[in-house]
C-alpha cells in the first residue's frame, strides 16, 4: 500500500502515519479485538477530510481486486475508550483529538464543539464559567471524545434522571459519502420538502429516509424494546415526529460512525445542580435488591447505580483501599449495593428525598447508609469507581473481558436478569465482576477468561450467546450505550428480528452505498468474521497521549 500511503501525503495537510509502532497501537481500542489499518490520519482541518473522502471514492470505484477494494474505508477514533470494537478497521484510521478538538462557542444555554474535545475538559469549562454542564458524560469523560459519544450515544451514570446523547443533539455536521458536509438538525414539512428537492446526496437521503420512515412506521413502533435506553442497531423511534418534523441526529446518534464524518457538533446544556445527596443500600438478596429499583425510580434519582459482592469481594482483594468505608463494621459483603444519589439546589429538598427512598425499601432492607457532604460520598461511590479498575488491573491470562459488558433490560426486569446470569457463569464455570446502572437496568459484566486458550474462547461464544438470548427473552437491547462494533453486530438480526434488520441494512445504503465508513459495524457480518480478530491477549492501552 506504499503507493496509496505517498498519494495521501501529497493532499493531506495533517499527518499520515504508517509505521509498524503507530498502526499496532491504531489496532486496538478498549475491546477483545484487533484490525490492523494501513494507514492512520491526523486531519489538520475538515479540508483533510472532504479531500480524503472524495479520494475513497474515487479509489473504490476504480480498484477492483478482492482485498485492496475493501481497505478503502475510514474509521473515525478518538480516545478508543471503545470497549465492542467499533473504532477498528483494516482501512484507514482517523484520529481527532488532536488538530479537531477546539470548543468553538458556548452560548447560554449551548456549546459547538469540534469531535475531538474531551468531556470531561468541556464539562469542567461549562461548569466553571457558566455553572452548566452536558450530563450525558460516559465514565471515561477524562480520556473520551464527544464525537465519541454521539458515535454511541453515550449514556452515564446521570442518564436515568437526564437521558442519553441523543437528547442533547441541537445539530450536527457531517461529510457524505460524496465529500459534501452537509448540516443535520431537525426539519419541519416545509424545510423537509425543500431538501428533497435538491439533485444532491443530501436531497436523496431525506427522499429515502422519509420514504422509509413513514413506509415502514407500524413495523418501527411495534419494534420498540423494553428499555428506557438503547445504543444498539440504528435508532428509527422517533426520527420521524408526529406532527412531521425529521430529525436525523437522533438516528445519526449511536450509529457509530457508520454514516458519514461528524465535524461539528452543536448541543444543549443545562444547569447543573448545586447539591447532591448519596444513599448506599445493602442487599442479602437479590430479589429483593430488584424490587427496590423500580420503587426508587419513582422518586427520580439522578445517578443510580450498582456493584455485586463478587467485584466487592475482589476490590477487597485487589484494592482495600476502595471499600473500606463499605466494608466498615461487615463480615460479608453484601449481594448487591446500590448507590442512589438525588440532586438539587435544596438541601432539605435531598434530605426529604433520602428519607422517602428509605421508607418505601424499609421492609426490603434496613441497611442503609447515606451522606449529604461530598467528602464522605466519594467515599461511598469508591467502591462503584474501582470497578473497573480492579477489572483491568487482574494478574495473569485471565482478564475481565467486555463482551456481553452493556446489555439492558427493564429495571422491573434486572433481577431475574441478574440471576440468568450467575445461572450462566455457574455453567460455565468462569469468574465474573457485575456492576452498572440499576436504574437503566444496564449491566456491566466482564467474565475472566484467557483469549490464548481455544477452551476459553469456546466459552466466550457460549456465554455470549447464552446471554444474548436472556436479554432477548426480556425484550431487552444487546447495548445500552457502548453500542454494537464487531461483538455484537453480528447478533442484531436475532435481537431485532430480520424486518427491522433490513431497515438497518437500507439506512447503511441510503447513507453509504459505497460502504466507506466504518466497515462491518451494525450490518452485514456473522460471528466467524468477528472470531477472525479476536486477540490472543487483553491489555488496555489508554491514556491522555492516545
Amino acid at each position: 500500500m506504499n503507493d496509496y500511503i505517498n498519494e495521501l501525503k501529497t493532499f493531506i495537510k495533517g499527518e499520515v502515519l504508517s509505521d509498524e509502532q503507530s498502526l499496532d497501537h491504531y489496532s486496538k481500542d478498549g475491546s477483545i479485538f484487533q484490525m490492523r489499518p494501513w494507514a492512520v490520519i491526523l486531519p489538520s482541518s475538515k479540508d483533510d477530510l472532504i479531500s480524503l473522502v472524495k479520494w475513497l471514492a474515487f479509489k473504490k470505484n476504480e480498484i477492483k481486486e478482492p482485498g485492496i477494494k475493501e481497505k478503502f474505508s475510514i474509521t473515525c477514533r478518538g480516545k478508543a475508550t471503545d470497549q465492542a470494537g467499533g473504532p477498528i478497521n483494516t482501512g484507514l484510521i482517523v484520529r481527532f483529538p488532536k488538530y479537531l478538538d477546539k470548543i468553538l462557542e458556548i452560548g447560554a444555554d449551548f456549546v459547538k464543539v469540534e469531535p475531538g474535545v474531551i468531556w470531561g475538559d468541556l464539562n469542567r469549562k461549562l461548569e466553571s464559567e457558566q455553572g452548566r454542564f452536558i450530563p450525558c458524560y460516559p465514565a471515561s469523560a477524562n480520556f473520551a471524545t464527544l464525537g465519541g459519544g454521539v458515535a454511541n450515544n453515550c449514556a452515564g451514570e446521570k442518564s436515568v434522571k437526564y437521558g442519553p446523547m441523543r437528547e442533547y443533539i441541537l445539530s450536527l455536521k457531517m461529510i457524505l459519502a460524496d465529500g459534501k458536509e452537509v448540516e443535520f438538525k431537525n426539519l419541519n414539512s416545509e424545510e423537509i420538502a425543500k431538501k428533497q428537492a435538491q439533485r444532491d446526496s443530501e436531497g436523496e437521503i431525506y427522499r429515502r429516509i422519509s420514504d422509509l420512515l413513514i413506509g415502514n412506521h407500524n413495523l418501527i413502533q411495534n419494534s420498540r424494546l423494553n428499555v428506557n435506553k438503547m445504543s444498539s442497531g440504528y435508532w428509527l423511534y422517533d426520527v420521524l415526529k408526529e406532527n412531521g418534523d425529521i430529525d436525523l441526529p437522533r438516528l445519526i446518534a449511536g450509529s457509530q460512525g457508520t454514516l458519514g464524518i461528524i465535524t461539528e457538533i452543536t448541543l444543549k446544556t443545562i444547569s447543573k445542580p448545586k447539591n447532591t445527596a448519596l444513599l448506599l443500600v445493602a442487599f442479602e438478596d437479590l430479589i429483593k435488591a430488584g424490587q427496590a429499583v423500580p420503587r426508587i425510580l419513582k422518586l427520580e434519582p439522578s445517578a443510580f447505580e450498582m456493584v455485586d459482592r463478587f467485584l466487592i469481594e475482589m476490590t477487597q482483594r485487589e484494592k482495600p483501599e476502595m471499600v473500606e468505608t463499605l466494608m466498615k463494621g461487615r463480615v460479608q459483603a453484601p449481594a448487591l449495593v446500590l448507590l442512589i444519589e438525588f440532586d438539587g439546589d435544596e438541601e432539605n429538598f435531598l434530605k426529604i428525598k433520602i428519607e422517602e427512598a428509605k421508607k418505601i425499601i424499609s421492609d426490603l432492607t434496613s441497611d442503609f447508609r447515606e451522606a449529604y457532604e461530598k467528602p464522605i460520598q466519594d467515599e461511598l461511590w469508591k467502591v462503584r469507581r474501582a470497578a473497573a479498575i480492579v477489572a483491568e488491573s487482574a494478574k495473569g491470562a485471565k482478564k475481565a473481558l467486555p463482551f456481553i459488558e452493556d446489555s439492558i433490560v427493564a429495571p422491573e426486569n434486572l433481577s431475574e436478569y441478574l440471576s440468568k446470569l450467575y445461572e450462566i457463569f455457574k455453567k460455565y464455570d468462569v469468574q465474573f465482576s457485575v456492576w452498572g446502572h440499576a436504574g437503566n437496568g444496564n449491566v456491566h459484566v466482564q467474565p475472566f477468561l484467557d483469549l490464548s486458550s481455544p477452551a476459553d474462547v469456546e466459552k466466550l461464544l457460549g456465554i455470549a450467546k447464552e446471554t444474548y438470548e436472556a436479554v432477548i427473552s426480556l425484550k431487552g437491547a444487546l447495548s445500552g450505550e457502548h453500542s454494537d462494533g464487531l461483538m455484537r453486530t453480528p447478533f442484531l438480526k436475532e435481537s431485532f428480528g430480520e424486518p427491522l434488520y433490513k431497515l438497518f441494512e437500507e439506512v447503511k445504503n441510503i447513507f453509504d452505498p459505497a460502504g466507506i465508513f466504518n466497515p462491518y459495524k451494525k450490518v452485514g457480518i456473522d460471528w466467524e468474521f468477528s472470531k477472525k480478530y479476536l486477540r490472543r491477549e487483553y491489555e488496555i492501552e489508554i491514556s491522555g497521549s492516545t
